[in-house]
């Protein structure tokens, strides 16, 4: 709008430019030519006596100069349109708002909460009414009755197992049944290979059966030399068992002492027992033993072991056998198969006989056993 009213103005300029006279076309106009011609216009003859009347020609008009007009200029090329003013960002301002809003309505919030914690509620106020004593009543003195003699505790007696020392396995480093400690101080196997020998048998199992584990079939501990033979009597009973020829034995008191040698070791004793009196209540009345687990040796004798498989009592007939694992400062089994092994390697050989004349008792050796 402002440009066509521009254009306007300049175009009304360019006109009154053009139409203005010259100074010699208004000069011209200004002083006449010459004196202006009086004729007659009409001839006497034939004016019949009319009065002859002097015809002045018409003034002429004073004609306008000729403007000449100039075709207007081509109109420049516009002024490039003014930049319109970008608006402010609301984005800004808006987010200022509900900035200023959240902190107006927090503030509110903290007053007000500050408001009710300050008011606070009037303690409820508590009457305590004291209650009347009451009248003692008369005390009652009591004759006192002569003490009973107290009777004499009788002696308690441990019950439970009596290896009740809690011992954790050796290791067994590849799960053959055989501890580390018993295939390289022991039995001269592969700690590393559960069957060393390769004969389709564990290592362990082989022991458990009295089976040489590093040999080939059918070789026997004791022909391999890893164990010993030992003969003895319990009561009126001979037996024998075999146990590893690393172990120092000994004997004090009427006990078999064996030494790993590691720290370990194991006692074994005998207790008498009426030939017609079964294992299992002998083990419960003298031993007071009540949790076991009872089972037969390879031999063929009965056997009722601690649930640790630590204590084995194994029955003889008129003698009761007794292994004892002594894990002593270490806690730890690591000759339990071993154990095992000495257990069903126990057999009986013989009874010793007693005769009436010389009261002296006369060994009887079962030739069924050589």
């Amino acid at each position: 709008m402002r440009f066509q009213k521009r254009n306007n103005i300049m175009f009304d300029k360019k006109k009154k430019q053009i139409e203005k006279p010259t100074a010699v076309e208004a000069q011209a106009q200004a002083t006449p030519s010459g004196p202006e011609a009086r004729v007659f216009t009409m001839p006497e003859r034939y004016r019949h006596g009319a009065e002859g009347k002097m015809h002045e020609p018409e003034k002429k008009k004073k004609s306008k100069a000729q403007v000449e007009v100039k075709a207007p200029a081509a109109p420049s090329a516009p002024p490039p349109p003014p930049k319109p003013k970008t608006p402010a960002k609301k984005g800004r301002s808006t987010k200022l708002i509900v900035i200023g809003g959240l902190i107006g309505i927090i503030i509110l919030a903290l007053g007000g909460w500050f408001a009710l914690t300050l008011v606070a509620e009037p303690e409820p106020v508590v009457v305590v009414r004291e209650e009347p004593e009451e009248p003692e009543e008369p005390q009652v003195v009591e004759t006192e009755e002569p003490e009973e003699p107290e009777e004499p505790e009788e002696p308690v007696e441990p019950e439970g197992d009596p290896f009740a020392t809690e011992v954790t396995p050796g290791v067994d480093s590849d799960s053959d049944g055989l501890s580390d400690t018993e295939e390289d101080l022991v039995y001269e196997t592969n700690s590393r290979l559960p069957d060393t020998d390769a004969d389709g048998f564990l290592d362990g199992n082989e022991v458990f059966h009295r089976y040489n584990p590093n040999g080939t079939a059918p070789g026997t501990l004791i022909e391999s030399g890893l164990v010993v033979l030992y003969q003895g009597q319990a009561g009126l009973e001979l037996f024998e068992f075999s146990y590893p020829t690393v172990f120092e034995m000994e004997e004090i008191d009427g006990e078999i002492v064996l030494d790993a040698q590691t720290g370990e070791g194991f006692r074994i004793t005998f207790e008498e027992k009426a030939v017609a009196v079964d294992l299992v209540d002998w083990v419960e009345q003298e031993v007071g033993l009540e949790d076991y687990v009872e089972d037969t040796t390879k031999t063929g004798l009965p056997l009722v072991q601690s649930n640790n498989l630590l204590v084995a009592y194994i029955d003889l007939g008129s003698a009761v056998l007794v292994f004892n694992y002594d894990t002593g400062i270490k806690a730890r089994v690591d000759y339990l198969q071993t154990l095992k092994m000495m257990i069903n390697s126990v057999e009986l050989v013989g009874a010793v006989a007693v005769d009436e004349t010389f009261s002296e008792p006369v060994e009887v050796v079962d030739e069924t056993a050589l």
